[in-house]
């Protein structure tokens, strides 16, 4: 049997999962491979809008469109990831899915102050990792549930809509599960 690997998915937390800093979040993949997996929350807002960090970074950006920088993770929070549409053109990107890379070099966030070269993209600081079986062993937990990432969850839907419309993309209306179901 082979393992199944979850790249280009998302892993939506379940009501009472336990750990406060990955409640209610959806993380999207970006590897998963037999050495672990690493992914971003895509809806889980900071106080910080991309022009200010953007301006933090001595990038003018007066031209950028306002939406908030994602808490992506709690590994290096001071380390920006660029989850965006196109191709790997960039000095350090990574295609992770069809027309879906995650860049880190400084040159993306130019492009992205000058409305250049950059259609749909989320900008997050820090990460989430499993080491090696870690994920997997969370799964068979019951900690993670799976669904398909597509583009309207990555980048389109409201923050605050993102954890139901996960939830909608499996079937499940999130008001019907209870903490005191699927425990034997």
């Amino acid at each position: 049997m082979s393992k199944q690997f979850l790249t280009h998915r998302c892993l939506i937390a379940p009501p009472d999962l336990a750990d406060d800093f990955f409640a209610n979040t959806v993380v999207y993949i970006a590897r998963h491979d037999e050495e672990g997996a690493q992914g971003i929350i895509i809806n889980r807002p900071t106080n910080i809008q991309v022009k200010e960090l953007l301006n933090d970074l001595d990038i003018e950006a007066d031209h950028v469109n306002p939406h908030a920088v994602l808490q992506g993770g709690p590994l290096r929070p001071e380390a920006g990831f660029v989850l965006h549409t196109g191709q790997p053109t960039w000095h350090s990107s990574i295609a992770v899915g069809e027309n879906l890379c995650i860049t880190t070099s400084k040159d993306i966030l130019d492009a992205i102050a000058q409305n250049q070269g950059v259609g749909n993209y989320q900008i997050a600081l820090g990460y989430t990792s499993w080491g090696k079986n870690q994920l997997e062993d969370e799964m068979a937990r019951g900690d993670w549930l799976i669904c398909d990432s597509d583009m309207d969850l990555i980048f389109n839907l409201p923050y605050d809509d993102r954890w139901d419309a996960a939830f909608k993309k499996i079937g499940i209306d999130r008001t019907w599960l209870s903490s005191e179901i699927g425990h034997a």
